[in-house]
């Protein structure tokens, strides 16, 4: 077979990417493609990195920043939604990011075109409604999971008059202070509102369906040490800031114990640990303690599933709320809304002003628009029967397609923010690859995803997230399909380098040497001095050059001795 050698330009070669997200995962992937010509395109008007604006994180704020973009001045050990989007507003300015982004666009289709090998990615402006369209040689969603929010199918739920939120949908100019407000649902989106709205109201309704584990916060032991053993938050004082921000060590130090706090707990997620059975006593005794003023709460709230079988969420404040004076525990079934409240299954009718349901979001990794593949097959399709993919970045079937926090890529505890990384410089190396090493498509191999798969399955069988209770981590059929398996360290380990002997690669022109160009480097073309003689960089001398004395001899000269 023969090939040709083509010169290319030589500036630094171009893949056009679009990624289509709203979430932490795509600005990530922009800070680290810019070798690359990306487009990030976004449903939201600016940037913003949380969950549809969520307002009450329970993470520690030291621990939801990247690991390179340290900030030493956050005010509160959990920081609220407005410090932590300012934070990362202020990295895709210092990175000028923030070029590469197209604001109010809604993607509605991605389509692949086998013969020009390229994505074609229908948008609609919100603005306008406007269809627009896209050719991209790589796709990328970074949607996730938790991403498209539904009212919860409760009768009458529309008649009300009064204010209706969803969590993920908060109307940020309403003001809850003084009124009578229900909350439906003890997801993780309630407890975190919860507490946050407990004290501004006059009463709470909240209704509670299910069971769920409310732990120890994340890092507790750094928030008990500062309130003299209570929970819930505290600030920052400005001594300590001030004392990070002069010794660095000092913070980093800080940032590792944090670390270590949240990334201490994989062992609890294996059935019969000793670590399992030892946190099953242990939550436990947490709950009612903490729920001693209303012990009819603790029997009805406590789980009979095992911890972690569900997201375990710290809920600050949470329990403490809940015996709160203005608090009613409903636990009892809702039955029906009329035009001014909530009637339960007991028929007991209580009116308030507003209504907040925090439940309903579509977890089916189904996404909510088409992205048609090789021969016109869906990804909906082809995830019907089960969802598949490799290392929950690719799927054979779809070419140059990538899936931030796709399938069997989320955590079920350990730190998020470092796998997001990792999926960025993952995705980053496949993009890299595309860019420069004459690759046209790529994607993984079929016995690769199949294999990835089945190793999933096995791993969770071992675990207590596979147990009997109801948990968006899993499908219709029990399968688990959101979660990585294994740690958040073993996550960001095994996405470390890219096994490209696990994917099939089509070149440009079927030219499998391509990448080695037309036999000049860059820095032969542009004069560039330190890449003209780089092999000599590591170059060192161990000692001071000796000066050689010679004694004349019989003979001839004759090296005898040496002096410094």
């Amino acid at each position: 077979m023969s090939c040709s050698i083509v010169g290319r330009s030589i500036r630094r070669d171009v893949t056009d990417l679009t990624d289509h997200g709203r979430s932490l995962t795509t600005l990530a992937l922009g800070l680290k493609t810019d070798i690359l010509g990306v487009l990030v395109v976004r449903t939201t008007l600016d940037v913003g990195p949380l969950r549809h604006a969520d307002r009450t994180p329970d993470i520690p704020a030291h621990s939801y920043q990247l690991s390179y973009e340290s900030k030493v001045t956050w005010s509160k050990f959990y920081a609220t939604a407005p410090e932590i989007l300012d934070y990362w507003q202020k990295v895709v300015e210092k990175h000028n990011v923030r070029k590469l982004m197209r604001f109010g666009h809604e993607c509605v289709e991605a389509r692949w075109d086998e013969q020009a090998c390229k994505w074609h990615v229908k948008f609609k402006i919100l603005a306008t409604g406007q269809i627009t369209e896209d050719a991209a040689d790589v796709f990328v969603t970074g949607i996730g999971v938790l991403n498209k929010w539904e009212w919860p199918d409760i009768k009458g739920l529309h008649q009300f008059e009064g204010k209706l939120l969803h969590k993920a949908n908060w109307d940020p100019d309403y003001d809850a202070a003084g009124r009578r407000v229900a909350v439906i649902g003890a997801g993780s989106s309630g407890i975190q509102i919860v507490p946050a709205l407990q004290p501004l109201v006059e009463s709470m309704d909240h209704y509670i369906k299910g069971r769920t584990w409310i732990a120890a916060t994340f890092a507790n032991e750094f928030v008990r040490e500062r309130n003299e053993g209570d929970y819930g938050n505290f600030d920052y004082n400005l001594k300590e800031i001030e004392a990070w921000k002069r010794d660095s060590q000092s913070y980093l130090a800080y940032r590792k114990a944090l670390e270590i706090g949240m990334q201490g707990g994989f062992a609890i997620t294996h059935r019969g640990s000793i670590e399992h059975e030892a946190a099953w006593v242990a939550f436990t005794k947490d709950m009612r303690a903490r729920l001693r003023k209303k012990s009819e709460v603790a029997d009805r709230l406590i789980p009979d599933y095992p911890p972690l079988c569900k997201r375990l969420t710290p809920g600050p404040g949470y329990l403490e709320a809940l015996v709160a004076d203005n608090v009613n525990v409903v636990l009892d079934g809702i039955s029906h809304v009329d035009a001014t409240g909530i009637t339960a299954v007991d028929g007991t009718h209580r009116a308030v002003d507003a209504i907040i349901t925090t439940t309903g979001f579509n977890t089916s990794f189904q996404g909510g628009f088409p992205i048609f593949g090789r021969g016109g097959v869906t990804l909906q399709e082809r995830n019907i029967t089960r969802t598949e993919t490799y290392l929950g970045i690719t799927v054979d079937g779809f070419p140059n397609f990538l899936h931030a926090l796709g399938p069997n890529s989320g955590l079920g505890n350990g730190n998020l923010v470092l796998v997001i990384e990792s999926v960025a410089d993952y995705i980053g190396q496949i993009l890299e690859k595309l860019s420069r090493g004459n690759i046209k498509t790529i994607e993984p191999k079929r016995e690769c995803v199949e294999n990835f798969t089945n190793y999933c399955d096995a791993f969770f069988r071992r675990t207590v997230f596979s147990a009997k209770c109801g948990s968006w981590y899993k499908s219709a059929n029990g399968r688990v399909i959101a979660l990585w398996p294994g740690s958040s360290i073993h996550a960001a380990r095994a996405l470390q380098k890219v096994r490209f002997e696990d994917f099939v690669m089509r070149t440009v022109d079927n030219n499998e040497f391509g990448w080695i160009d037309n036999g000049w480097s860059l820095a032969e073309r542009t004069g560039d001095v330190d890449g003209l003689t780089w092999y000599l960089d590591g170059t060192s001398f161990l000692h001071e050059p000796l000066i050689v004395e010679a004694e004349r001899s019989k003979v001839g000269v004759q090296e005898v001795s040496s002096k410094p």
